[in-house]
């Protein structure tokens, strides 16, 4: 708990007299929105998650990526539109997720555009699979200024990581969080947050106690256990509930078991940048079924406030539960 409130005051640092406005103006017209059942958007998103690349080393179990379901093309990021991108939002939109499908270091110049985004004054997370993590890589990390990384550690033994972490190299992993964590040390850096991401399925549950553990060994600042997000195979469900993300009813189908409201606080905050260069309203809109338009022909922002992302905010106020996307969700 302490820990996510240091995370709370670094984003406090990064707060102008601009950022602050249209963080008033983004609540007040949500709010709006929710009471009058209209979209409205006076403001600019505060937190913006841009995909480096859609491409990955692993094969992970149920990731759209890994399992080769993603029906978008395969690529990176042109750093120059990055930067693009960023010249445009950085004045009112303060945090950025460098990170959506794919393995975001095998991106060639990830760290640069980071880095970019860092001296403009905006809170950098990377999240990552942890095979890249070698003593060059390390360094330059902490050199970037990047304040948040997250690396999955979905296990304390190379059997139950590798369910699924297919083709992933747990030792590899270990190896690259106590490399970062040294080199944090050896340049006194707090940064970046270094945070151990565990997706808790049936097969990891019990090393629950042994992961934290090792969290401490490799130097992590913290350990994040998530619900794991499932489209086939359910026999990954944990059997403590406090870990699944799903409920199976009478009948025998299994739903989310959070409730639907028609609402969604991320259609007004967060803005989502495929590497082809693709408006999508949500991180949980892989393969790009709700593109709004191709954000190299317009402003962001203009894109933001369309009217198709307008009739998007819409249908999820009206009836969230009738879109398919919002049926995974648990937000």
């Amino acid at each position: 708990m302490w820990q996510e409130r240091k995370d709370f005051f670094e984003i406090l640092k990064m707060l102008t007299w601009d950022r602050c406005w249209n963080l008033f103006l983004l609540w007040f017209s949500y709010f709006f929105s929710i009471v009058f059942k209209i979209p409205k958007v006076w403001s600019a998103p505060f937190s913006v998650s841009i995909e480096p690349t859609t491409k990955c080393n692993l094969y992970c179990a149920e990731c759209i990526t890994g399992t080769r379901r993603l029906t978008r093309p395969q690529g990176a990021i042109n750093p120059d539109f990055f930067r693009k991108i960023i010249d445009e939002i950085y004045k009112k939109t303060f945090y950025l997720n460098l990170y959506l499908q794919g393995e975001p270091f095998l991106h060639p110049h990830l760290l640069e555009m980071a880095t970019f985004a860092v001296k403009k004054k905006m809170f950098v997370c990377i999240s990552t699979n942890g095979h890249f993590l070698d003593d060059e890589i390390c360094l330059s990390i902490v050199k970037s200024g990047i304040q948040k990384i997250i690396i999955s550690v979905d296990g304390a033994s190379e059997e139950n990581y590798k369910k699924y972490r297919r083709g992933g190299d747990f030792m590899k992993v270990k190896k690259g969080i106590k490399t970062l964590s040294t080199a944090k040390k050896k340049f006194n850096s707090k940064y970046p947050e270094l945070v151990m991401q565990m997706l808790v399925n049936k097969y990891n549950e019990r090393e629950i106690p042994i992961v934290k553990q090792l969290m401490v060994e490799m130097g992590a600042d913290r350990l994040e256990l998530k619900s794991m997000q499932i489209y086939n195979d359910y026999s990954f469900l944990p059997a403590s509930p406090k870990y699944r993300r799903y409920i199976k009813d009478k009948q025998g189908k299994i739903s989310i078991k959070n409730k639907l409201h028609n609402r969604c606080f991320r259609l007004w905050s967060n803005e989502v940048v495929t590497w082809d260069q693709k408006l999508i309203p949500c991180c949980y809109d892989k393969n790009a079924e709700h593109e709004i338009e191709n954000i190299q022909q317009f402003p962001f922002i203009e894109l933001w406030k369309s009217n198709e992302f307008q009739i998007f905010r819409s249908s999820v106020l009206k009836n969230r539960k009738s879109i398919e996307i919002c049926r995974n969700c648990t937000v």
